[in-house]
């Protein structure tokens, strides 16, 4: 009897020992995910890992951090084809989180954003903001160059506009920094509106949890924020 009592009560024990690890991340990533989706209002939901060191401590709801992965996502003028917020340690109502569906924190969750942007997406936002035609665009480890033309004595001659990308009050901002010409000199006023021309800026406001951008930086075919 006690042979049949211990053969039913150990797997009962060992599924109650060891389910809150195999269950609990899982549900409490699905309630991040669909939580991240909403405030985003992104068409698929992210990929989302939970870290919890040591893993006891994620019965309490407390978490040493997390990985929350995006492809595709608006941030508020921008697209952004793969979005990476590495998440600082935080504490959520377990119970409550998987009641709702959604993260209940007992603080804002918050941690550091990285926001790949293509070269294709930088093109797009110099020439929606443009009044002067836009050739094309280039992303470099040293810059980005905006290719325009210039109309002298009746021909047509390429210009290249250069400057670097900048982050500024949660804004991204082009500011063209000088040009360079197929062996002609631009005239002061004409530089002035090309340079004027090609700069754009734009907030960057859909920004899940208090989440913070600390820089970009430039690289062949991308800019990093």
């Amino acid at each position: 009897m006690r042979s049949v009592i211990a053969a039913v009560l150990v797997p009962v024990v060992v599924i109650f020992l060891i389910g809150p690890y195999t269950f609990l991340p899982s549900l409490l990533e699905y309630a991040v995910a669909r939580d991240v989706k909403a405030r985003l209002g992104a068409e698929k939901q992210p990929d989302v890992e939970l870290e919890s060191d040591p893993p006891l401590r994620m019965l309490a709801g407390e978490f040493s951090g997390g990985r929350i992965v995006m492809k595709n996502s608006d941030l508020g003028n921008v697209t952004a084809k793969k979005t990476h917020i590495d998440l600082e340690p935080f504490d959520v109502n377990v119970w409550a989180t998987i009641r709702e569906g959604r993260v209940v924190a007992r603080e804002p969750l918050s941690g550091d954003l990285r926001v790949d942007v293509t070269e294709a997406e930088v093109s797009r936002l110099v020439k929606a903001g443009s009044e002067i035609p836009i050739m094309g665009v280039d992303v470099q480890d040293d810059g980005v160059v905006v290719h325009t033309e210039v109309s002298a004595l009746g021909t047509r001659f390429p210009v290249s506009v250069e400057g670097d990308p900048i982050l500024r009050d949660g804004r991204l901002i082009f500011e063209p920094q000088g040009l360079t010409a197929a062996g002609i000199q631009v005239p002061d006023d004409l530089a002035a509106k090309l340079l004027a021309g090609t700069s754009f800026e734009y907030p960057l406001d859909r920004l899940p949890y208090q989440t913070r951008m600390t820089g970009v930086e430039a690289e062949d075919g991308r800019i990093i924020l």
